[in-house]
């Protein structure tokens, strides 16, 4: 979820507290208003009916002077003076229904020194209307306007925030093996200037570290296979030496495999290196028949002598967009491994489908867990010569160019599939 999303939501989501809580408020304090509104209007006329009793010898029919229903009733003795507002449910016949009324009671005595009862009911259908029509309409407004304050927040927030994914962007197309410097677009927003100003300061640094490592590797490497070869070299003329005894063309021979295992251990390691530098960023559209062909072909006297044989079952072209090199590396490791954990006498079984291949080859059952196949320096005890990164370039192959790798023993079989 974006940024830009959440926060709107979060805006939203508090506003809507606000606005329930805001409502629950509102409406008993409106319903308050209007209540003391509708008892000052009662306790006018009140005063009318008090003062008229005071004055005339007949009380007037008050019904008709208000509108509402009013009942005086005097009395020949005082009465103390007492007086209250409640809300009573009255039925009406000529409706059939009960309606709500706001009574007032009085008790007093005249100046005639006569008790009375005045009891002042008014409908309280319309004063309710009232609140209700004030309360949707303060509600409907409330809500638009918190509605237009979101709409309004979102747009300035998604323009404050451009420079920020032109930023993004241009990091996502970045490529640290182009001499290009990282050049991001200038903002006038203080926090993405100083964002933009970091992330160049740690780019250059990036580079140049980058840079440091890969000159490093290569010249180690390249340095490395010189006295590797020397030493070689040397180890082929003592072996003509016809004065050495046999315990020491065993020593020359131990010397000799460490020698050779070295070289593929600094070959393999700098090719990782090479793959996690991203240093085969040129791809093409590759066929794998053809490859998977050439590199059986290849390995072809091996496998004689060691009496495996290869079936192959093509059915539907593969093409795969990724560097020639690469490709060529990944089957002859993939090959290389099927012979090497083979028996004797064994097969390998290559079979290719429009959406991937797969190598198998008869073998015994691994004695270490399958997830760890594709580590660095795992290997089976049955082979204890291998450098141990065959399968871990595989690996580092196959995710460069985001391919699928799974491995299954199935029937005596050790099955790699690679599917685009």
């Amino acid at each position: 979820m974006k940024l830009l999303t959440r926060t709107t939501r979060y805006y939203l989501l508090y506003s809507l507290v606000v606005l329930v809580t805001g409502g629950l408020l509102f409406y008993p304090a409106l319903r308050n208003i209007i209540y003391n509104q509708l008892d000052e209007n009662l306790t006018d006329e009140k005063l009318i009916i008090m003062e008229t009793i005071d004055h005339a010898d007949s009380v007037p029919d008050f019904r008709q002077v208000f509108g509402h229903e009013i009942e005086v009733t005097i009395f020949n003795t005082p009465l103390k003076k007492k007086e209250s507002f409640r809300d009573t449910n009255i039925y009406v016949r000529e409706q059939g229904e009960f309606i709500k009324y706001r009574h007032l009671w009085v008790e007093n005595t005249s100046v005639r020194n006569k008790g009375y009862i005045i009891n002042i009911y008014k409908p309280l259908r319309e004063s309710e209307a009232l609140i209700l029509e004030i309360y949707l309409a303060i509600t409907i407004l409330f809500a638009s306007l918190l509605l237009l304050l979101v709409v309004v927040n979102y747009f300035v927030a998604r323009r404050a925030w451009i420079p920020f994914y032109k930023t993004l962007g241009i990091l996502r197309g970045y490529n640290i093996n182009e001499e290009a410097p990282l050049s991001l677009i200038d903002s006038n927003i203080h926090e993405f200037v100083n964002l933009n100003q970091a992330l160049e300061k740690m780019s250059r640094k990036i580079r140049k570290d980058f840079i440091n490592l890969k000159e490093f590797n290569e010249n180690a490497a390249h340095e490395l296979q010189t006295p590797l070869a020397v030493i070689k070299s040397k180890i082929d003329l003592l072996v003509q030496d016809e004065s050495l005894t046999v315990d020491q063309l065993k020593l020359i021979a131990a010397v000799s495999d460490a020698t050779s295992r070295m070289s593929k251990l600094n070959q393999g390691l700098l090719l990782i290196s090479k793959i996690d530098n991203n240093q085969f960023s040129l791809s093409e559209e590759i066929e794998m028949e053809t490859v998977i062909d050439h590199t059986t072909e290849h390995f072809s006297e091996i496998m004689s002598l060691r009496g495996i044989s290869v079936t192959k079952n093509y059915s539907g072209p593969l093409i795969i967009n990724m560097s020639r090199a690469l490709a060529e590396i990944l089957v002859n490791n993939l090959i290389s491994n099927a012979i090497k954990h083979n028996i004797k006498g064994g097969t390998i079984d290559i079979r290719v489908e429009s959406e991937g291949f797969s190598i198998s080859n008869t073998g015994h059952e691994l004695n270490l867990e399958p997830h760890v196949l594709f580590e660095r320096f795992r290997k089976s005890d049955y082979h204890t010569e291998s450098v141990g990164l065959g399968l871990s370039i595989v690996r580092k192959i196959t995710d460069l160019f985001r391919l699928q790798i799974t491995y299954e023993y199935t029937d005596g079989m050790h099955i790699l599939k690679i599917v685009k």
